[in-house]
C-alpha cells in the first residue's frame, strides 16, 4: 500500500471539537493496525479504535493521489461497533 498523507485544516479542528473527538484519537485510528477502510471515489472512511479502545469513524476527502484531508470523525454506536468488530474478527 502506498504511503498516505493525512492533513488537518481549521475546518477539521472545528468539526472534531463539535463531535468531541481529539485529533490524537483520529491519528490513532488512521495509523492503527486494525481498521476497516471504505474508499468510494474521492471519499475515504476509516473505522478503528483509538489508544483508549474507543471506536471511531473518520471521514476524509482525497485532495490528490494518496493525500487526504480529514473532514470529520465521530464515536461509533453499539450496532456499528458490533458490525465492524465482526468484520475485523474482533470482539466488540
Amino acid at each position: 500500500m502506498p504511503i498516505e498523507i493525512y492533513e488537518f485544516s481549521e475546518r477539521t479542528y472545528e468539526n472534531l471539537a463539535k463531535a468531541g473527538v481529539t485529533p490524537m484519537a483520529v491519528l490513532d485510528v488512521l495509523h492503527g493496525e486494525r481498521k476497516l477502510r471504505r474508499h468510494i471515489g474521492a471519499f475515504l472512511q476509516i473505522a478503528g479504535r483509538d489508544r483508549d479502545g474507543r471506536w471511531l469513524g473518520v471521514a476524509l476527502m482525497e485532495i490528490e493521489d494518496d493525500r487526504y484531508e480529514v473532514t470529520s470523525a465521530r464515536h461509533l454506536d453499539t450496532e456499528e461497533i458490533t458490525s465492524i468488530a465482526r468484520i475485523l474478527g474482533e470482539q466488540s
